[in-house]
């Protein structure tokens, strides 16, 4: 009985963290956003490439306007490498966060080799295999769309959604499709290749006007 109790404790204490985990996450993701729209009044002139766009808002924004976070671009962790890495430096516990960014635009968008399909194959489908996840087992981590052409966002997280259902074939259950859940957050939870819950949020930056 003691051990079925320590079970139910156990596993009690990890829900907790857990939510605290992505409340912690969401509210990072909103001072993401908010240095987005920053960079978007400033005007700030930008190339087609992924890193390059990346590399000018942690360096330039999120760096420097986001206080009691340690930002890292291009980080190793375990099997790969991700685009953001984020450590809390405020709290004991130091959560960690991992993003992976892709570029989206207007073409191929129902297509197996377009940016979509690549959004979903070398993003979402890295975290399904575990090859992205971080030391904490929330099984919990962050995509951001920069667009780099003009699309109707709504119209093409659809397609992503369908194209999903499409390129995972069974391999992979779908929970929840990408849906809106907060301002300028998307949510989508998945099951593992370990039979895990996972979470990923979305966001989609449009940066076609900066190009």
């Amino acid at each position: 009985m003691f051990d079925e109790y320590s079970k139910d404790l156990d596993a009690s204490n990890f829900l907790t963290k857990r939510i605290n985990y992505i409340t912690r996450l969401k509210n990072l993701l909103k001072e993401i956003f908010e240095n987005y729209k920053q960079l978007l009044k400033d005007k700030i002139k930008l190339s087609k490439d992924e890193n390059r766009i990346r590399d000018i808002l942690v360096d330039n924004y999120f760096s420097k306007n986001i206080n009691n976070y340690k930002f890292k671009k291009e980080e190793n962790n375990n099997l790969g490498r991700v685009d953001i890495f984020i450590e809390e430096t405020l709290s004991n516990d130091k959560p960690e966060f991992i993003i992976e960014c892709k570029i989206l635009d207007n073409k191929n968008i129902t297509g197996t080799e377009g940016k979509n399909a690549k959004y979903i194959k070398n993003g979402i489908q890295r975290f399904l295999t575990e090859y992205y996840f971080s030391y904490n087992n929330f099984y919990v981590n962050a995509m951001i769309g920069f667009i780099i052409e003009k699309i109707n966002i709504d119209n093409n997280i659809n397609e992503i959604n369908n194209l999903s259902t499409k390129l995972f074939n069974n391999s992979y259950k779908i929970i929840e499709s990408i849906n809106l859940i907060d301002e300028n957050i998307y949510q989508s939870k998945y099951q593992t290749i370990n039979n895990k819950e996972f979470i990923i949020y979305h966001q989609m930056m449009d940066f076609s006007e900066n190009i």
